[in-house]
């Protein structure tokens, strides 16, 4: 009996070591999931890179061979781009090396040259074709399946985990640091600045409007791109102050929006052309001066027609349109063509939005269109909302959020022909006002989505519609 347990014990002890070996073997070895990349390009200086058999070489225009990386690393991938911004390119190599570290091995780390890791190299290329070491990373601290240069800009490095997670790398100063890979978009509904509430900013509030937004200042200030449906046009004379049925705005609500910290102001809505185009010159100015986008009406010194207008948050490039169903009949369309930018009605109108469309397309990564549509106080969907969506759904558009009923709607998402979605927020109700019709009108809504880099293309992650209590409650 005794032989027999000291012959398991053996036994045990047998496996043990086996165990370990094999480790200490794998561990020597190449994981077996690298996606080893072969290909043959040339870079803008006229460079040509060779990679195959886990090895580059770099060729100059004659053909001869300048450089070729050392058999000790094992290239996955490999890039030449400007990745400093300073004229000059440089190559960048997802590789696999012994040992943990870049350049140099801290002091107090021995024995780290036995087992592979994952690294970014990256070499300056000078004009006489010498090529020396710039920065070389250690360890890069996750599995990277597959590496890109971003479509757009490509000083930006998008990497893609074995977790399917995807980080942005960018040089900044002395090496390559990660940014953001996410926009957190908001988006707020109608800014109506009835009566009651300019009157009580003048009567109690000094004639300032931040309380508008000062419940609301955690949600902007966490999103990187916040936008506000200015509903009523800012006006820079006191007898111009109006409110319902013709409204103008004092300038100073236009503070009180940029203090607050939103990116962009909506402007194009049925009372775009309450103030005549003395409003929309007022009004363009302003967000202009304060670094607000407006989109969907256009100074009258414009001379040009700008249907979308573009801004980058974390390298993503967004156009953004802006459209309304009218303006309550007012039209100053003969002399100033540019001056709003209204549904498109005809086939012909219809063709020239979907062009300018597919002319974002080609500029930016991603397309929000704004659409002041539908009929008041009616939480059900109008033909003529229904008709323009799929409209811009086939178009590409990425998103849609729509505002005009004062009441909220639901959102929904629409499946594109090219195997994509568009989201569809048809009404966000108000946001600030003080109409009480019901109760319908003192709820809101703030679309809320966050799109992100992937190795495939910019794509919404997660999206919501957040209620809001949209009545202003004065103190």
């Amino acid at each position: 009996m005794k032989k027999i347990l000291i012959t398991k014990k053996y036994a045990w002890l047998l496996l043990v070591i086996a165990a370990a070996i094999c480790c200490i073997y794998a561990s020597l070895l190449l994981p077996s999931w690298i996606s080893w990349q072969e290909k043959n390009f040339t870079s803008e200086s006229g460079i040509e890179c060779l990679l195959e058999k886990r090895r580059v070489k770099l060729y100059d225009e004659s053909g001869k061979n300048f450089w070729s990386s050392g058999k000790e690393l094992k290239v996955q991938d490999a890039f030449i781009t400007d990745i400093d911004r300073n004229g000059d390119e440089e190559l960048i190599l997802l590789l696999w090396k012994r040992g943990r570290f870049g350049n140099e091995r801290p002091f107090w780390i021995n024995g780290d040259e036995i087992s592979y890791s994952q690294h970014i190299f990256i070499y300056n290329i000078s004009e006489n074709k010498e090529v020396t070491s710039k920065w070389f990373a250690s360890d890069i601290g996750r599995l990277v399946t597959r590496m890109k240069l971003v479509d757009r800009d490509n000083t930006i490095i998008l990497t893609e985990d074995r977790k399917d997670e995807n980080t942005l790398w960018v040089w900044s100063s002395f090496g390559l640091r990660n940014i953001d890979n996410e926009v957190k978009f908001a988006a707020f509904g109608d800014n109506i600045i009835h009566k009651t509430i300019y009157e009580y900013a003048y009567n109690y509030k000094d004639g300032n409007f931040d309380f508008l937004y000062e419940p609301f200042a955690d949600e902007i200030e966490n999103a990187d791109i916040a936008s506000i449906q200015a509903e009523t046009v800012l006006v820079d004379k006191m007898a111009a102050v109006s409110g319902y049925p013709q409204f103008g705005s004092p300038i100073a609500v236009g503070d009180a929006i940029k203090k607050a910290g939103f990116d962009i102001a909506v402007c194009g809505n049925n009372h775009a052309l309450d103030k005549g185009i003395y409003g929309i010159n007022v009004t363009t100015s302003f967000y202009k001066k304060n670094d607000i986008l407006c989109v969907g009406i256009q100074n009258s010194e414009d001379t040009k027609y700008r249907p979308y207008e573009i801004i980058t948050r974390n390298g993503i490039k967004f156009a953004i349109f802006s459209y309304t169903y009218g303006t309550n009949g007012m039209d100053a369309s003969d002399k100033y063509p540019n001056a709003v930018h209204y549904i498109p009605r005809t086939e012909e109108e219809k063709k020239k939005c979907t062009s300018d469309i597919e002319k974002a397309k080609q500029e930016a990564d991603f397309i929000v269109v704004y659409a002041h549509w539908g009929d008041e106080y009616t939480k059900s969907i109008s033909d003529a909302q229904r008709e323009f969506a799929y409209l811009l759904c086939d178009a590409g558009v990425d998103v849609i959020i729509g505002t005009h009923p004062h009441v909220l709607q639901y959102m929904q998402t629409l499946e594109r022909e090219d195997g994509g979605e568009t989201l569809v927020y048809y009404s966000l109700g108000n946001f600030r006002a003080d109409q009480k019709q019901d109760e319908a009108t003192m709820i809101g809504g703030e679309a809320y989505f966050i799109v992100e880099h992937t190795f495939d293309g910019v794509k919404i992650k997660e999206y919501e519609l957040k209620e809001i209590d949209s009545v202003v409650h004065k103190q």
